[in-house]
């Protein structure tokens, strides 16, 4: 509750915070608005998310009393009301459609997120809330939200949603923008600063185009001057076993992960292009092992939030950042045995994993383990499910590669359905081959055996390692299209896009005949 409260509030009021779930649950009276009701129930849908039995386990599990409870008061509430332009046309409409929006995305229904968001944007816009000014012509539905309603907080809260959704999927921005520039930032304190300057490099990042080496290198030292502006302690993993601070103390310090959490993923983001690309030292090297360390940092944090957090079905956002930092960091030891079997008398950024590898790696098995718990708990979670087939795949990889066998990558067409994460080995045991839906497949090859099948035709980029190591080649992949009105097709599609077009080349595209490319 006081972690909601902290994330989705639009207003001014220093009790808010302090009101209790019953309170903050009270319908209001018959024949108020439906807003009004709508909001009641979707502050219902969004507290069962997280709540925990006395037992300890995570009750919304589907089919249980309390997730049949929370998704029927949700859906009720989108259906007849926050999906209703008619009826949201208010100051709390938009509180209704944000609400809605931090419900799908604790659940991990990003896409969702991502478009109810874009409504409550638009509405915000045709009420004029984008001047980030509480206007008397706004309209309200409640006269107490009218006394503590701040604008320019809200314009904020959309601006800061669309960010982190756009670039976990890698989707446009809106043109909504939170009001200032970096100057005008001073005037906030240390830990709300840092928030906006997420956002700003989070709306930069994805504005970005091609391989802006000066851009890059601004970005990295407006994170590095957020970060060290804050205290030293505030950057160590908070405690959040139970029984170790009071409620609010756990809010503060889960919100503090959250912002780590940012932190970390916008390093990974930012210097993502350079991670497979042949360096010789310099900026190259640095951003390397920025990647690195910051995908390090990502899975301790999870690891922590999820061991003391059997909430399970809440803030699966953070399973996606969890992806594709393990994904980061198992990359960067395939290229770091690769290195070593063909260079073993040179030097280069990745010689420096050799005394983490196995400490990494078992990083990556134990995250894995955590993500099975989840798998299991949820009848075999789609989300969860789609993560393991990759990691465990990658991690087999890892394995195979630091025992000396040498492989090389393919990129090409997707088989079977397309729609779902497949991972088979092939060639014997030898080979091993991915498929990421709405991408394609990635083959990962021992060199020495006969590719089995038709070998694509293929292009290479030469700014990507080659040689006896990670061949990083174009793709021809399968529809980018979503399947509309089918849960779970939507799930990892976009995020696995947004980091292999990172990876390979931010100036990928399409092509008529489907073939994504890297130029």
């Amino acid at each position: 509750m006081f972690f909601h409260n902290g994330v989705c509030t639009l207003y001014n009021n220093p009790t808010s915070q302090q009101s209790s779930p019953e309170d903050i649950l009270q319908l209001p009276p018959r024949g108020s608005h439906p807003v009004l009701i709508a909001r009641s129930l979707l502050l219902l849908g969004n507290y069962l998310q997280g709540i925990v039995l006395p037992d300890g386990r995570s009750s919304p599990k589907p089919g249980s009393k309390y997730h049949n409870i929370m998704c029927h008061a949700v859906e009720t509430a989108i259906k007849l009301v926050t999906k209703n332009e008619d009826l949201v046309n208010s100051v709390e409409g938009i509180e209704c459609i944000m609400l809605e929006a931090a419900y799908q995305n604790y659940a991990g229904n990003l896409h969702q997120a991502w478009m109810a968001v874009r409504r409550a944007t638009t509405t915000s816009q045709v009420l004029g809330l984008h001047r980030c000014v509480s206007s008397p012509s706004l309209k309200f539905l409640e006269p107490q939200t009218r006394t503590y309603f701040n604008a320019e907080m809200t314009c904020f809260r959309l601006v800061q949603m669309d960010a982190y959704l756009g670039l976990v999927l890698g989707l446009p921005r809106s043109s909504l923008q939170a009001h200032g520039n970096l100057e005008d930032l001073q005037k906030f304190q240390p830990v709300d600063r840092i928030d906006r300057i997420h956002c700003l490099v989070a709306d930069r990042i994805l504005r970005r185009k091609g391989d802006d080496l000066s851009e890059t290198q601004e970005l990295d030292l407006l994170l590095e001057k957020a970060a060290s502006d804050m205290p030293s302690q505030w950057w160590l993993m908070p405690d959040l076993s139970p029984g170790s601070c009071t409620e609010s103390e756990l809010a503060r310090d889960t919100n503090r992960l959250m912002t780590q959490f940012s932190q970390y993923h916008l390093l990974i983001r930012l210097h993502l292009p350079y991670l497979m690309r042949s360096s010789f030292g310099g900026y190259g090297d640095y951003s390397k092992m920025t990647a690195v360390n910051a995908s390090r940092e990502t899975l301790s944090r999870y690891l922590a939030f999820r061991v003391n957090n059997p909430a399970h079905f809440y803030c699966r956002g953070t399973d996606f950042l969890c992806f594709i930092a393990a994904t980061v960091l198992c990359l960067a030891h395939i290229e770091c045995c690769r290195c070593r079997q063909t260079q073993p008398s040179g030097q280069n950024a990745f010689s420096l994993l050799v005394h983490t590898r196995s400490s990494d790696i078992g990083l990556v098995e134990k995250i894995t383990e955590i993500i099975q718990s989840i798998a299991q708990d949820f009848d075999e979670d789609v989300i969860a499910s789609q993560i393991l087939c990759v990691l465990n795949q990658l991690l087999k990889i890892v394995g195979k590669v630091a025992n000396g066998v040498s492989y090389g990558v393919e990129a090409g067409d997707g088989v079977g359905e397309g729609l779902a994460y497949h991972g088979e080995e092939t060639d014997g045991g030898e080979g091993l081959q991915l498929q990421i839906p709405h991408f394609g497949t990635i083959e990962f090859l021992r060199h020495g055996i006969q590719r089995s099948g038709p070998v694509t035709t293929v292009s290479q980029n030469p700014t990507l390692s080659t040689g006896e190591g990670l061949d990083f080649l174009n793709v021809n992949g399968s529809s980018m299209a979503p399947v509309p009105g089918i849960d779970g097709e939507w799930d990892m599609q976009g995020i696995d896009l947004a980091l292999f077009e990172g990876l390979f080349g931010e100036s990928s595209v399409l092509d008529a005949t489907g073939t994504l490319s890297w130029m």
